[in-house]
Formats: structure tokens, sequence, C-alpha cells
């Protein structure tokens, strides 16, 4: 930290002496030594900038300003890990595993959370760009920045209009590059539920308050309003059937979402994976087969079209471990495995998929198909009570991105 703040005084110094020679104004010098300050700072990590903080009052003003939190988020970093949620180990307190993914191994940020003394335990719902939406007991509903150790608890969802305390889903929404503020959007049962409607609220944060969606929400049949995706300006759930729905957040609008066609001799889909990454959102087709296919959703809506084909050939060939051998080979979980995450980078060669077998996560390249052991699972203190089950699936595997984001 010293040499970092060392070189960018030098640069401030050069840059003040050359403002000298110009005869530029004291209040033009000082604009144009925060324009480069800024430059150098949205450059650095995330750690760094958190302790630059406590540089002096106007460092934390200019690192803390919405301004700059919003450039930082247009500089694309990558995913620094996942939280990983270890099935049915713990109902209250759950503990998370983390999943190293950054080039600089770091210390884990957390292992239970605990920003509240909470006798239930404080259960990660969903990531969203460098934000937790967290959920504990009594019906609180957090919103958590694990990079900061920031948290807000959110006002309790009002309850009228004949709605009842079913809740469907909770889904949190949230776009840096746009806006500072986000929203949480409750979707629960209402009496008239066989009627085929749905009650929704949405909690905005610069308000502060929620509010009653006054449109129409259908209640198609197979949607898992559990698992929300925020992707493309919008709340996007799976379904089972052939169509599901998403909700534009800005435009407030609910909107059908088509899924894949469901194959002959299937009354329902049935997915192992959908997640966003690097503004791509992602669906992978039916448990345990191979070869599977990795969809795609069109930026329009229009429809899925096929990404990757990934063929566990060579997966099992190094981990043979991962096949159940009293199964027979033509059944859907012949494999054991679960689908943590598709990474998407900035160069699509690069992208990666992340694949649970028993006791270890691999990096999986979609690229080139090479594998690398990225956990022992074993070796972290989680291993299964036996050696063929697995600790985590994907809707319990949760995106880390540092941020400064404010709660």
């Amino acid at each position: 930290m010293p040499s970092t703040i060392t070189t960018i005084t030098n640069s401030i110094i050069r840059f003040t002496s050359s403002s000298q020679n110009y005869q530029q104004s004291p209040s033009e010098v000082i604009a144009n030594l925060d324009d480069l300050l800024t430059e150098i700072l949205i450059r650095l990590p995330i750690k760094s900038l958190l302790k630059f903080k406590s540089v002096s009052k106007h460092w934390l003003s200019l690192i803390s300003n919405p301004v700059f939190c919003r450039r930082l988020s247009l500089i694309r970093k990558p995913i620094t890990g996942l939280f990983a949620d270890r099935v049915a180990l713990k109902v209250n307190n759950p503990e998370y595993d983390f999943i190293n993914l950054d080039s600089k191994p770091s210390s884990p940020p957390f292992r239970t959370l605990t920003f509240v003394n909470d006798s239930y335990g404080i259960q990660i719902l969903q990531s969203c760009n460098g934000l937790l939406l967290c959920s504990g007991g009594h019906g609180n509903y957090y919103i958590c920045n694990p990079s900061t150790n920031q948290y807000r608890l959110l006002p309790q969802p009002p309850v009228g209009g004949g709605v009842s305390r079913s809740i469907l889903g909770v889904n949190l929404a949230f776009d840096p590059s746009k806006s500072s503020y986000y929203k949480v959007v409750y979707v629960g049962a209402c009496d008239s539920f066989l009627d085929g409607q749905l009650h929704m609220e949405i909690y905005s944060s610069e308000t502060g308050d929620w509010r009653l969606y006054g449109g129409t929400l259908p209640a198609p049949s197979g949607i898992n309003f559990n698992t929300g995706v925020f992707w493309n300006g919008a709340i996007n759930w799976e379904s089972s059937s052939e169509t599901s729905l998403y909700f534009d957040v800005d435009k407030e609008k609910v909107k059908e979402m088509p899924m894949p066609p469901i194959p002959d001799g299937w009354d329902r889909g049935i997915y192992q994976y959908f997640g966003e990454s690097g503004g791509h959102l992602h669906l992978i087709d039916f448990y345990g087969a191979s070869p599977f296919i990795v969809y795609e959703m069109r930026t329009d809506y229009s429809g899925w079209f096929v990404k990757y084909h990934v063929d566990l050939g060579g997966v099992t060939a190094a981990f043979p471990e991962m096949i159940r051998t009293y199964r027979d080979p033509q059944d859907l979980d012949y494999y054991e495995y679960s689908i943590l995450g598709v990474v998407r980078e900035e160069n699509d060669d690069d992208s990666y998929m992340l694949l649970h077998l028993p006791n270890k996560v691999v990096h999986y390249d979609l690229k080139d198909n090479t594998l690398k052991e990225v956990l022992d699972v074993a070796s972290n203190g989680s291993q299964a009570v036996d050696a063929s089950s697995l600790q985590y699936r994907w809707f319990g595997a949760f995106q880390y991105h540092k941020s400064l984001a404010s709660v």
C-alpha cells in the first residue's frame, strides 16, 4: 500500500508542477488533480480502494462518491469466487464454503454471516453485482455487501388487499453501471391464487419503501420464483413448462419468456443450471445427462440458442469416481455431478464451467475441454457423510464480486 500511495503522489506532484507552468488557478489545479486521481484510483483493486478511504477525508469522499462507484463498475472485473451453501448440513446458521477463483487466493470473506445476531442464522438468497440478498428469522430480509461489511435490514413488505403470507420468491435487481440504487421484488400468493393471479411488491433503496405492483402478474404452472436471475435489466425466472416470465425492472412490466422445447417423451423441462455471467444468461438442460447443452438467451428474448455442447467423457476419464457404476449408463443420473457456474470471460476463449464432483470442484475449460481442480472439498472441512454424495448445488452457489456499492 505505501508504494502505491507513493506512486500516486509522485504522479500528482509532476502534474502539479506542469500545471503551474500554464498558470492555472488553484481551483482549476484541484479539479484537475481530482480528475487525475480518479483515473488512477479506478484502475486499482477494490481491496486497495477500501484501504485508501482512510488516507484522508478527501480521498474518502472521492472514493465513496456514487459517480466514482459508477465509473468503477464500468471496468469489468473477473468473478472473485463463489459462496457455496453446503446442502442440508445446517438448517439454522448455514455455513458457506468459499470457492476461490481469483488469481491471487485470499482468505474466505466469511464462513457464516454474522452481521446481526439472528437465532435462525442468515441465509443467502441471491447474489447480484456485488450485493447479497439474505433472509433471517421472523421474515427479515437484508442487503449485504461482503466487501465492505455493510448491511441493511429491509422493512417488511406490507400485507393488505387480501394478500396472504405465502412467499413464492424474493429477488434482487442491481445494476451499478446505471444507478447506485437497487430494487427488491417480492412475489407472493394471493387468496385468489387458484384464479391464476399473484401479488408483487417492489422495494426501492432510493425511497426506502415498498409499494404494490399495479399490473397483472399471471401464474403459469412450473415457474420457480425462488431462483430469479437479474440479467438484461430484468428479473428472469425459469420454468419447467414451455413458457416462463421476466420482469422488466425499469419499465415495471411482466413479459413472457420462452423456454427451450421439451423433448418428446417428457412432460416437463428439467434443468440443472440457470444463471448469469458477463452479461449472458445461461440455461443447462437435463440433470445428469451427457453430453448436455448450454443454452444462451438472446437479448431480445426471441429465444435460446445453443452456446456450448459439453461431453463428460474426458471428465469421467480423469475422475472415474463420478460414475455410478450401479446405474444403467442410459440413466440420467449415471454421472454424479452438479454445475455450480458458467463463467464467461471478456475473451470468450477463456470462459469455463465449474463442476462439482464427489468431494471436488473442478475448472472445465469450455474451449479445449481441459480440467483443473480448484477445491478439494474434503480437505476444506466439508466432507460429506458418504463419499458418493454431493455437497453443493447450483441454486446454492452465489457469485462474489468485490464492490464498493453502498447498501
